[in-house]
């Protein structure tokens, strides 16, 4: 004989969304809990609440750094302007030589303090 299979889903079907198709008196007898209350002296059972265990303080850390971890520097660095040739002035046609518009000719118009060249296409 093959071993009993657990029930999924609720033994009070729905009618329709929200209207189960037994009372709740009728599923208070269906669920044998009158029997468990008559078991009981006529009062359903209690159990006590386990102990609740203090929780420590403050939980160690999971990672323990090495003794000899370097503190990163910072960067002392400051940016420069970029150096142009002498021949490259305002209203030069420069050949763009790398990135998405390689092998483009382009008119230079001045140059930024940051490394960015504005130029008109």
């Amino acid at each position: 004989m093959a071993p009993k299979q657990k029930r999924v889903g609720s033994r009070n079907s729905d009618l329709i969304r929200g209207v189960g198709k037994y009372s709740r008196s009728a599923m208070y007898h269906k669920r044998g809990l009158w029997a468990i209350k008559a078991k009981n002296g006529g009062v359903f059972p209690r159990h006590d609440k386990k102990p609740v265990e203090p929780a420590p303080a403050e939980k160690p850390p999971k990672f323990y750094p090495a003794d000899d971890v370097k503190k990163p520097l910072f960067n002392k660095r400051k940016p420069k302007p970029t150096k142009l040739r002498a021949s490259i002035t305002s209203g030069t046609v420069l050949i763009i030589l790398a990135g998405r518009f390689r092998g483009k000719r382009v008119l230079y118009l001045k140059q930024l303090t940051i490394r960015v060249a504005p130029c008109y296409w």
